[in-house]
């Protein structure tokens, strides 16, 4: 049906799926309902709604489902959320907060079950015009369902182009003869300037770089991009304009006939557009990787995020460029104002045997490091005009960061920040709906990375094995990974594990400089280095840079600074000295040979554990007291807690634990560091998440994927790089069994025949997709093992630490159930490497040699899904 409306027709599609067990009517209804889909014209809102007896469950998908859905899903749940993903829409009545009687659509025979099956969706696009949706089960409309009502209204804006920045001429980086004439130039520019004092050096040698850039370098000529709307079909647009207001029935059919022509042009010349990219893209995969990723970049959808106004503190909308950059600085101001912090500190005086010399050489390494094509801070020196300077241009370089050592002074271009707010949702419109991400100068950065050389071996030592973020050989799938063996072996044990994942306001952007200060003075940080980080504090400043212009500069009296290099290392030692001092001499927790683990950090992500509802309350109630202490503040409505369990009832299962006035919420699964952890330990419900992700990120590239341009060995590259990657984010924690690895290789096989345009009608075996792609078996499962065994040994090794080593190793109180036990995490290893106990297997693979070698062959079950003989 096709509704006129304004601004835009609405395309309405009514529909019924086949239930649940009819997976084979499934795919046939799925098929016909895009035919139908395709009759929808560009500029038309495309609504589908109707019974589509799926269960998408509780819990966010991308910008698919929102996070008030029901349940749990099902098989054909992911196959509607399939289809969504294809078509790009949303599901509305998921995206709000009701009570579960206004979500679920359907109830059975005598009420016993209530599910939610019925769903009304629109094109992404329109998502933000959906204000409301809700079933209504007091409707009297005599059917076991409920009417889904949502309320819509659309608004459309007139876009503002953003403005172009000059760009320098980057080609010419790598010519041979750039380099000595830039060094040569720059030599001649510092030369012009002396005699200077050393407070003026770094002044005097960043506009000696800026005057050699301009001189030897020059800006990029801005070059007209290749447009799919071409001149033929602007002049068709004109002649059928002319048509529009003539109202004889000669000029409207000649104009309706316009009308198809500039359609039908518009497709042609767009796939034409497309196919030229796309060919371009095939030639950058094989000679510039990294301009290659740009270009599919360019070719990929982007989701609009931006609103082109901002709400000052009374919630009043600001559009004028200058009064947006007046709020954007008085709510930074706000942010990062600590009245109680230290006044100004005197520089710190030191003999002259403890401050460090460095040698051109040094110096040098680091400029090496430094990464191209990054953004310039606010000097507008980019790193690799530092990389173009010969061996006395380093000198000069080598003499700023040793005066600046010897002085104890930063300068202030070092201490400036430029902030770039990046919206968290769509059309964000508070300042607090934005995240920043800030530039620093990238000359500043050598002096970091001198910093950092010189203390990061004294605070991983101040740093206990739970905190695992920014430090290296760690990552969350350590943590991830560790919890969920935790989890597994206290369940076979028959114990509960009480789970507290805690969040904390802003916690980058309330550390305290005076509390930070004296912990760095408490582990003996050498004197020069402490010196120069109270500078770099206490002398920082920022400014917002928006499209509508750049605020002016304000203080930044507290938190840690933000994209600088030791930034990472001096949070950790802040946040480990609140839990050292909260629970660290806590002996509630879990018991594992002597030793007791009460919580896992990633930065600032803190998991707590407990083996009881007190001992959790006990936690963290110590855990609240030291953060306030510290200028932390724990977020009680983001804050979850969970018990994992078996067997417990419902009334059992309630934890209702109080902080203060404030109940924390419980919840049956959460999202931690990018996994599901579900509160029945158990990892199925993590791969299918994983699985829809994977089909969404297949999708987001269909441009590239589905043309016949472009090379199968390009796509299945493609493949790796952006589609398998998401899907097997996390994999290493997994548990496999028969029904998991069936649903992976079931996904690869989807991929296959998605990329090969192979309908379900069609008929083509596995064995034959295969031979289509060029392939013997479906490997994904098999890459998905070969990550779990690698990893498997790196922890049996203890190469990431000896908190995974004693979580496997250690041993839990309890009595093993009667009957067969749950798979645990080291069953699919035992099993891969075909040896019967733990310890043999720990043994194999402390031989390097022979474990990447199990690695590289080992072998996988093709449940059925065919195998190409050659």
């Amino acid at each position: 049906m096709r509704i006129e409306a304004q601004p835009r027709n609405i395309f309405l599609v009514q529909c019924y799926s086949p239930t649940a067990e009819k997976h084979d009517e499934r795919e046939t209804f799925y098929n016909h309902l895009n035919e139908v889909i395709k009759k929808k014209k560009s500029e038309e809102i495309l609504m589908v709604l109707g019974d589509f007896n799926a269960k998408v469950g509780l819990g966010r998908i991308d910008n698919i489902v929102g996070p008030f859905g029901l349940g749990e899903m099902n098989d054909a749940g992911e196959d509607f959320v399939s289809f969504c993903s294809e078509n790009s829409l949303t599901i509305c009545n998921t995206w709000f907060e009701q009570k579960v009687s206004a979500r679920h659509t359907w109830t059975s025979p005598g009420g016993n079950t209530k599910n939610q099956i019925d769903y009304i969706c629109i094109n992404q696009r329109y998502r933000n015009a959906i204000l409301n949706a809700k079933a209504r089960p007091g409707a009297d409309c005599s059917s076991d369902h409920n009417p889904v009502i949502i309320t819509m209204r659309v608004k459309l804006k007139k876009l503002k182009q953003p403005k172009k920045k000059l760009l320098w001429n980057d080609d010419k980086y790598k010519q041979p003869i750039v380099k000595q004439q830039f060094s040569y130039t720059f030599l001649e520019e510092i030369d012009k300037k002396k005699p200077f004092e050393d407070h003026e050096k770094w002044s005097a040698y960043k506009e000696a770089l800026k005057a050699a850039a301009e001189k030897v370098i020059g800006k990029k000529t801005s070059q007209a991009k290749q447009k799919w709307m071409t001149q033929d079909i602007l002049d068709l647009m004109e002649e059928r304009k002319r048509y529009k207001t003539i109202t004889t029935v000669e000029s409207q059919q000649k104009y309706r006939e316009l009308k198809r022509k500039v359609r039908d042009l518009c497709r042609k010349r767009k796939d034409e557009f497309i196919n030229n990219e796309c060919e371009e893209a095939e030639r950058l995969e094989k000679f510039n990787s990294s301009q290659f990723h740009k270009k599919l970049k360019s070719l990929t959808p982007k989701s609009n995020k931006v609103s082109h106004c901002l709400l000052d503190a009374e919630g009043n909308e600001l559009f004028d460029g200058m009064e947006i950059s007046a709020r954007w600085k008085e709510y930074c101001e706000t942010l990062y104002e600590d009245r109680n912090r230290s006044t100004q500190l005197e520089v710190r005086q030191i003999e002259e045997d403890q401050i460090p010399q460095f040698t051109t050489e040094d110096i040098g390494k680091i400029i090496k490091e430094l990464k191209n094509n990054k953004s310039v801070g606010p000097d507008e020196i980019p790193a690799e005009f530092l990389k173009l300077l010969n061996e006395e241009g380093i000198q000069h370089i080598t003499e700023i960061i040793n005066t600046i050592y010897k002085n104890g002074i930063i300068p202030n271009d070092f201490a400036e920040s430029t902030f770039i707010p990046i919206p968290k949702v769509n059309k964000a419109q508070n300042c607090s709906d934005f995240r920043t991400i800030s530039l620093i100068s990238h000359t500043s950065k050598i002096l970091l990375i001198l910093i950092k050389q010189r203390i990061s071996d004294i605070i991983e030592r101040n740093l206990s094995e739970t905190q695992i973020g920014f430090r290296n050989g760690k990552g969350c799938r350590d943590a991830i990974t560790g919890l969920r063996i935790l989890l597994g072996k206290s369940l076979e044990m028959q114990n509960g594990v009480y789970l507290a994942f805690i969040d904390f306001q802003k916690a980058f952007d309330n550390v305290l400089h005076d509390k930070l200060r004296i912990i760095l003075e408490k582990i003996n940080i050498p004197r020069a280095e402490l010196r120069l980080i109270e500078s770099l504090y206490w002398n920082q400043r920022g400014k917002i840079k928006t499209q509508q212009g750049t605020s002016e500069g304000f203080a930044i009296k507290k938190g840690i600074r933000q994209g600088c290099i030791i930034s990472p290392m001096l949070f950790n030692l802040y946040v480990e000295q609140i839990i050292s001092e909260s629970i660290g001499d806590e002996k509630d927790g879990f018991k594992m040979n002597g030793r007791v683990l009460n919580n896992i950090r990633y930065a600032d992500d803190t998991l707590l554990i407990a083996t009881s509802k007190e001992e959790l309350e006990k936690l963290l109630r110590k855990v609240m007291i030291i953060c306030e202490k510290y200028g932390m503040k724990m977020n009680m409505k983001k804050t979850k807690v969970m018990l994992v369990a078996k067997g417990e009832t419902e009334l059992e299962r309630r934890l209702n634990i109080k902080m203060g006035s404030e109940t924390l919420e419980q919840v049956t699964s959460y999202q931690y560091l990018g996994a599901l952890i579900h509160n029945d330990g158990r990892c199925i419900k993590e791969i299918k998440k994983r699985i829809g992700m994977g089909k969404s990120a297949f999708w987001v590239h269909k441009e590239m994927m589905r043309r016949n341009i472009i090379s199968k060995g390009t796509k299945l590259g493609l493949l790796k790089t952006y589609v398998y990657s998401v899907m097997s984010y996390g994999c290493e924690s997994w548990t496999l069994d028969e029904t998991t690895s069936k649903r992976i290789t079931s996904f690869e096989n989807w991929c296959y025949r998605r990329m090969l345009k192979i309908s379900w009608e069609d008929k083509v075996t596995n064995t034959e997709v295969l031979r289509r792609i060029g392939k013997r078996k479906f490997e994904l499962l098999k890459i998905v093992k070969q990550r779990k065994l690698a990893y498997a040994g790196h922890v049996m090794r203890e190469s990431s630490g000896r908190l995974l080593t004693e979580i496997m190793d250690g041993k839990i109180d309890g009595r093993r159930a009667q009957g067969r036990q749950r798979r645990k995490w080291v069953d699919d290893i035992k099993e891969w490497t075909k040896l019967p106990t733990y310890g043999k297997v720990k043994r194999l693979a402390e031989d390097r040699v022979k474990w990447k070698e199990l690695i590289h062959n080992i072998n996988i079950a093709t449940f059925g899904y065919g195998e190409m003989q050659l």
